[in-house]
């Protein structure tokens, strides 16, 4: 329906009259991102200005969610280096969070993390692609880790040995009580 409302400029509410669904309202809100980047791209100068806006206020809602991501695991007591301290530290391959020892996650062993600001889709082959490529080099030189989804994922949408899959609420909430800790995530306010 996202994609049928695309030449209307959709909001949640829009999708939401059209639609019965159990989604959360974040997840709708990226299926219409989705959605719209089908549309023609505006090349006038207004156009260009206008997305690349709109790509930079992304990239900063994505990297305030990783950090509160990163923050929240911090705050559990777990030993780990970020990807800026990796990168202080001149080391080859920089995930968000790089275990200083290996955490089980739902009885999967991880030595890394990484953090996505979006949903798992295995429909788009170039993202899914590039995210496969990046997540492999991590798991072959740094062993087995896992991508953590904000909104979710689709089921193997990733498949490949040493990666694991999950969705930011139950990394969250199993890395709290493996520590008997309360697992109220702290989110970063995005306008």
């Amino acid at each position: 329906m996202a994609c049928h409302l695309r030449f209307e400029n959709p909001d949640v509410n829009m999708l939401l009259s059209h639609i019965e669904t159990q989604l959360d309202h974040m997840v709708i809100s990226a299926l219409i991102e989705a959605a719209l980047r089908l549309l023609p791209p505006d090349d006038t100068p207004e156009g260009r200005l206008e997305a690349k806006e709109r790509m930079q206020r992304k990239m900063e809602r994505a990297h305030l969610q990783e950090v509160a991501f990163v923050d929240q695991v911090r705050k559990f007591g777990y030993q780990l280096l970020t990807e800026s301290e990796q990168k202080n530290h001149h080391l080859r391959s920089t995930p968000d969070i790089r275990f200083i020892q290996p955490v089980s996650i739902n009885g999967q062993l991880c030595h890394w993390i990484e953090f996505k600001n979006s949903f798992g889709f295995k429909s788009n082959p170039f993202i899914a692609a590039k995210n496969k490529k990046q997540l492999q080099r991590y798991s072959s030189e740094l062993g087995s880790g896992a991508v953590v989804y904000k909104l979710g994922f689709e089921i193997d949408h990733i498949v490949a040995p040493g990666i694991h899959s999950f969705r930011e609420e139950e990394v969250l909430d199993f890395l709290g009580q493996q520590l008997n800790i309360d697992t109220t995530p702290v989110y970063a306010h995005v306008p």
